[in-house]
């Protein structure tokens, strides 16, 4: 795949955390554009629920089981991509969990270290556990956030700070490869994990998942933007 005429029709393309939210919109969105979706979560029924609308909109769909703060999940779940597709055009790592917030010193040492698990060792495991599978030329995302290395937020901040990290060591470690890795930040849009953030907040006031994921195809159909892109910037001038 390349920038010029770059189609996404039949490119293999893993979603991580695609069962709700952020995740299953950008599905939503690759499957509509013909892409063979592997897609996992730690939630089967809801995953299932996003594969059968992703397969109503014609897309192929691999489902698999994945818990990131579990090493042996991340590995069996590599096998089971491994087995699903010969390899992939396209990634996306947007599974995560918001985990305990707060001050950093106020918060409880155990909890903190299960949700950077999930957040920043567990997606580094699995990278490196598929990179065998990721094509030359392909895309690769890691959705971040504004909250990275922001006070007050803890074990997220702390695991998208981490996450950015890695796709600076990646873009440069992959480059002979042609491998685009770029941070997406979607920015505040209408999830649960948004709404567990920021309770007080009225959902009607931050625009749904469908309308931040532009970059995210983008990067996916050949665009290199730079490490890092802000999708409510996206298209602006």
């Amino acid at each position: 795949m390349n920038a010029d005429g770059a189609t996404l029709d039949g490119a293999r393309v893993l979603v991580t955390g695609a069962s709700r939210g952020y995740g299953a919109a950008v599905a939503r969105a690759l499957a509509a554009r013909g892409a063979h979706l592997v897609l996992t979560a730690t939630d089967p029924a809801h995953l299932a629920r996003v594969a059968q609308q992703c397969a109503d909109d014609g897309a192929a769909c691999d489902l698999v089981a994945l818990d990131l703060s579990s090493p042996g999940s991340v590995d069996a779940a590599a096998v089971q991509v491994g087995r699903a597709v010969p390899r992939l055009e396209g990634v996306v790592l947007n599974a995560g969990v918001l985990g305990p917030v707060g001050p950093l010193d106020a918060l409880d040492a155990d909890a903190t270290g299960r949700a950077i698990d999930v957040d920043l060792t567990g997606q580094v495991r699995l990278l490196q556990r598929i990179a065998p599978l990721i094509a030359d030329h392909a895309g690769v995302v890691l959705v971040t956030s504004g909250a990275a290395a922001r006070a007050g937020y803890g074990a997220y901040a702390i695991g998208k700070a981490g996450l950015e990290a890695v796709g600076l060591m990646l873009r440069d470690e992959w480059a002979p490869r042609g491998i685009r890795v770029v941070a997406v930040n979607p920015g505040p849009v209408r999830t649960d994990m948004r709404a567990e953030a920021h309770p007080a907040e009225d959902p009607a006031t931050v625009p749904p998942p469908a309308e931040r994921v532009a970059p995210v195809l983008a990067v996916l159909e050949g665009v290199d933007p730079g490490p890092r892109v802000q999708a409510s910037e996206w298209g602006l001038s």
